[in-house]
Formats: structure tokens, sequence, C-alpha cells
């Protein structure tokens, strides 16, 4: 049933309401023949939602002034391709991950990928603790189940705190060797709170920090696992961070009017970020062991136009710092954090309502070139860096909110996480385009329309191995 302000789908066999869709101005609607999807076109765009979750669309293509013939677009039976004719020609849409059958009903309280694009790390909530865990994405895939963490103790023992109002905390170094993990425990005074570190590259626990005090809100790891900046709220209301020598287990700097609970670390570790600061340590010695712990200089700083970070991070060879806001802008800096050098607006398409779409997520592909953008609303984007352009359009995903990304080691694949959809796979590389074109093509060299169709804002190239028959 379509009205002026929304869209409604009904069970027809058992009479119940299925779910009720906000798309005002909808002129037509399709299910998927599984039952799991509604195609509708609306305000110039064909939109897709997941009945089961319709709080978030998983797919939006504009149309660009095509009205397509007879209502449609129409689903295809294999269920992730979309048909529409408009032009006398037929318009094929393929979904891909967007209607991934993947989907939890029940997901991990958090998810996390190394910034090596080399493990994905999750924490699971189990009656009053959680397990953590990491898996390798590639190679062997082999999981790894943590030592449990255990769980922060209140300074009155007898009250110990409710598993509900607990949350999993974790971080990996910047070069993705070394996970801290441990649990918070938001708004409680703890007589304890322990944080432990393991040693990804030979597979072994390395340490315990024990903390106590204001429960950490987030953590960040430094290399080799031998910092951990802690943030902490102080007593006016304000957030402040804590670096802690993890080795000597003991505080070595404190530094206040922090502005979020974010943290990121250069990959050298001589420069930790948060939303308000900067902290820089001077380089490790071996006449002093220990000074690599003690910062040289604070530096307040306004990351992205006052607005609050919602991710940030640092390229792998650290030339490059990317922090993105919770209006869909980003925020382009030196490796220095001296000069900003550029802010990307609008990384994502116009929302439908009065809320922009937040960047929950950012990765910077190994050689720097490429920028990856996810937003609460599920959109992943790449952009080009040198150039400030995206490149392409959104990639299909399934329409939860990205939490975690990170390109792989050689750049030719990116990595999202997500609460509902674990881990979501894209092949970026050159040769994976020209694989998917010249399929498209059946392997016929293609004309110079057919690039245009399959392949926009790219010059003609004379690709694919086959001669053209027909």
């Amino acid at each position: 049933m379509v009205t002026d302000r929304d869209v409604t789908v009904w069970d027809t066999r058992s009479g119940h309401r299925l779910a009720e869709l906000a798309e005002p101005g909808a002129t037509w609607v399709s299910v998927s023949g599984d039952g799991r999807f509604l195609a509708a076109v609306s305000h110039d765009e064909i939109h897709v939602w997941r009945l089961v979750f319709p709080d978030a669309q998983v797919f939006r293509h504009p149309l660009d002034g095509q009205r397509p013939y007879d209502g449609g677009p129409f689903w295809d039976p294999d269920g992730r391709t979309l048909r529409y004719l408009e032009g006398g020609t037929v318009h094929t849409l393929d979904l891909g991950a967007a209607v991934t059958p993947s989907w939890r009903s029940t997901q991990p309280a958090a998810e996390l990928l190394s910034p090596d694009g080399r493990t994905y790390a999750t924490a699971e909530r189990t009656g009053s603790g959680y397990v953590f865990t990491l898996r390798a994405i590639a190679g062997d895939h082999r999981t790894r189940t943590l030592v449990a963490a255990d769980a922060p103790g209140l300074r009155d023992p007898s009250a110990p705190v409710p598993p509900g109002e607990t949350v999993p905390l974790m971080a990996f170094g910047p070069d993705g060797k070394t996970f801290a993990y441990g649990v918070s425990a938001p708004g409680r005074d703890l007589a304890s709170q322990p944080l432990r570190l393991w040693d990804l590259a030979h597979d072994r626990a390395l340490s315990t920090l024990n903390l106590s005090g204001p429960s950490a809100l987030s953590i960040a790891l430094g290399p080799g696992g031998h910092i951990l900046l802690a943030v902490r709220p102080e007593a006016s209301a304000g957030l402040r961070d804590e670096v802690w020598d993890v080795a000597g287990h003991r505080r070595t700097a404190l530094m206040n009017d922090m502005t979020s609970v974010l943290a990121a670390v250069r990959p050298d570790g001589r420069l930790f970020v948060g939303d308000g600061r900067t902290i820089a340590f001077p380089p490790r010695s071996p006449s002093r062991p220990n000074g690599f712990a003690v910062p040289t200089r604070v530096v307040r700083k306004t990351l992205v136009q006052g607005d609050g970070s919602g991710a940030m991070g640092f390229a792998a060879n650290g030339s490059l710092f990317a922090a993105g806001d919770r209006t869909g802008r980003v925020a382009l800096w030196d490796a220095g954090l001296e000069h900003r050098a550029a802010v990307l607006r609008n990384t994502f398409p116009a929302p439908l309502d009065d809320n922009p779409e937040g960047v929950t997520a950012v990765a910077v592909s190994p050689d720097g070139a490429t920028l990856a953008i996810g937003g609460d609303a599920g959109s992943v984007q790449l952009w080009d860096v040198a150039i400030r352009q995206p490149l392409g359009g959104l990639l299909p995903t399934p329409g939860d909110g990205i939490a975690s990304l990170a390109f792989s080691p050689d750049g030719s694949t990116l990595y999202a996480a997500s609460s509902h959809v674990p881990l979501q796979i894209y092949p970026i590389g050159a040769a994976h385009a020209l694989t998917e074109v010249c399929a498209r093509g059946r392997g016929a060299v293609l004309t110079r329309a057919e690039w245009r169709s399959q392949v926009q804002d790219v010059p003609y190239l004379r690709v694919c191995a086959g001669t053209r028959s027909g």
C-alpha cells in the first residue's frame, strides 16, 4: 500500500504488517520473489529496502531524468538483479552485496578491522562477559579466541557492574601486529579495569595493564604495544587522555580538554591524535627506553571545522591523515597535522530527509592514493586523494552502518565491517575492473557506445581478449 507519506508492506497470508517505510512520493513498488526486499521509484531514484531491517536503504540508483516504462523496474528470479525499460533500452542493475543473504539477526557488541587489512576482530556478549575473537582475513583464515578479559571491578565489591552497563574496548596497533582489548563500564569509578595486550605476529599474550579510577571509554595502541592511550572522563564533565607505558605499568602523561573518545596513532608512533588535541612523542632511543612514552608537545587542534569527528585514520606510511564528521565532511591533513590540505564535502549522496549521513569509518590505501569513507547509513564511497574527486558511485553494501574499513596490503581489495554483516569484501584493483568490464561484454571487444554504457568518466580503451561476433 502506497500513501503520500509512506509505503506499508503486508503479508497477505497472515494479514500481518511486515514493514512501514518512510518513502514519500513513491510512484511504484515491487517486492523481490523471496520476499526479502522492496524496490520503489521516488525522488527520481530507484530505492531498495530490506524488509527485516527497514531503518536503512540498501541501494540507491539515480535515474537522471529517465522515466521507466510500465512502472518498472522488475526483479529477476535471482533476487539480486533489477531491470527496467527506458528509451528503448533495457537497463540492468546488479545489486550484488546490497542483497547478501549473510544478514544476521544477532550482531556482535563490537567489530574492528586491523589497519593492515589482515585481521578482523569481534567482541560477542556472553552472559556476564565478552568473548574476543581474531580472524585472519586471508591465507589460512585462522580464528583465535583470546583469553577472556576480566570484568571491571567497582571500588565497592558488594555492588558488581551489571553486564548490561558494560561495553567492549578494542584497538589495533598502527601496524596491525598488536591488539589491546578489555571491558568498559562508562560512568563508573573502578577499582580495576584490566586491559590485555596480544601479539598477533607470534600469537601470544603480551601483558595486562590494570587501570583504576574513571572507566576508560576508548583506547588506542602505539606500534609494538609499547604505549597505550586511554580516554577517560574527568570531574569537569569533559574528557582527558592518559598515556601509559605498558612495559612499566605506569601513567606517564595526562592531557585534559579532549572533545571526543576517538583517537588515532601515526604509524611511527610519534603522534597521537584525538578530537581536540595532538600529542607528539620523541623517537624511541636505547639510552632512553622510557622516554618514548613521555610527550614533548601537546597542541590543540580542530580537525573538521568544529563538528565532532566520527572517524579518523592515517595512511600506512603516515603521509596523510583523514578525519570525518557527523555531517559527512572529511578533512585531509599532512603527516604532522600542521596544514589542512582539503575538506571533502558531501561525501555521500544527498539524504532523503534533513539528516545528513555521518562518517563512521575511514581508511587510506597503502599507496596513499585512495580514500575509503563509510557512513552510519551503510554508504561506502571511494575518493581519489590527488584530485579530490569520488571514484565512481557508492559501493553496494547491505545497508548496515559501517563500523570499520581497511584496505588489503596490496591495495587491491577493500574490507568493510558492520554489525549485521560481519565482513564485506570489495575487489577494487584495475585488474578486477577490467575483468568485470569484459565479463559484461562476454569477452568481446567493446564498442565506444558500449564502453560509455558500462564505464563512465573513463576515456575509451580497447580491452578484452575476445573479438566481436554479430
